[in-house]
């Protein structure tokens, strides 16, 4: 009977830890459902926020792309002018600012500044102001706002003809407005007579465009030209004197400025070889020279 009994406590006791096992089997099971229940909860948190993240980053990422455009759009674009030029000049360069403006204004297409055409710009300000010689460059000077650096011609001579200052550069391009700060030395002496009608001028571009190659070419052979006068009555003939030489030479504005002025060269060293000074050279016939004693 005590063996029994004790196999009954032992029986009551395994039974108890039974139950005891199968509550807290239970209760395990319960806990790791619950916990699944969370993670997942977890993970669509997660991943709503990730989606969340990456909505704002591809929102963010395009407008630091629309900005950038903007940017360059900006860069690229001409709304300001300025001009300036590689010259020390005090003179005012508003005109040439309006002078591109207005070009501008007519092809609003080149305001960016890589469809800008330099060629048809310059072509565009020399009709206005044929001084100007050529655009250097074009920079950007701040946002929208460009600098339009310019060159000018520079006079070899200056002519006044009723009242009005005429200047002519070494490529022979008459103009009216002297950018730089010394006026040429060499002025012609117009005692042609002829008379300037309303809006036309006294000669035309061919005789400035012969002056100025005339100037040139002296310069290259050694000579000074001094004096350039027009005889009455012609604008077909002049008479040249240069520095040191006593006697001028009678020229022709028709004929070759570097042929005429190589002649001068040579008969000036063949009177100075022959010690003759002679009143004057006619070289207006090509080839040929004649002096007067």
């Amino acid at each position: 009977m005590k063996s029994e009994r004790e196999l009954t406590r032992r029986e009551m006791r395994e039974k108890m830890l039974q139950e005891r096992s199968g509550g807290e089997s239970s209760f395990y099971r319960g806990r790791t459902i619950s916990g699944y229940q969370k993670e997942q909860s977890e993970l669509s948190k997660n991943r709503k926020l990730v989606i969340r993240r990456r909505k704002l980053g591809a929102f963010f990422l395009g407008l630091a792309i629309f900005s950038i455009l903007v940017f360059v759009f900006l860069l690229q674009f001409i709304a300001k002018i300025a001009v300036s030029s590689d010259i020390s000049s005090k003179k005012n360069f508003k005109k040439y600012e309006k002078s591109v403006e207005k070009y501008l204004e007519a092809n609003p297409s080149e305001r960016f500044s890589l469809n800008l055409n330099k060629s048809a710009l310059l072509e565009s300000i020399q009709k206005e102001n044929p001084e100007v010689f050529g655009i250097l460059s074009v920079e950007l000077a701040g946002i929208a706002s460009y600098n339009f650096k310019l060159s000018f011609r520079k006079p070899v001579a200056s002519w006044w003809v009723d009242g009005r200052e005429f200047f002519v550069d070494s490529e022979g391009a008459s103009f009216t407005e002297n950018m730089f700060s010394e006026n040429p030395k060499l002025s012609i002496i117009d005692d042609s007579g002829a008379m300037v009608s309303s809006g036309k001028n006294v000669a035309g571009s061919s005789f400035f465009s012969f002056v100025g190659k005339l100037v040139s070419s002296a310069n290259s052979q050694g000579l000074e030209i001094i004096k350039i006068r027009i005889p009455p009555l012609s604008l077909r003939q002049i008479e040249v004197s240069v520095k040191g030489v006593k006697y001028f030479a009678k020229m022709s504005t028709v004929g070759s400025a570097e042929g005429q002025v190589y002649n001068f060269k040579a008969a000036i060293n063949y009177f100075s070889v022959h010690k003759k000074t002679p009143s004057y050279i006619d070289l207006r016939v090509e080839g040929k020279g004649y002096y007067r004693q």
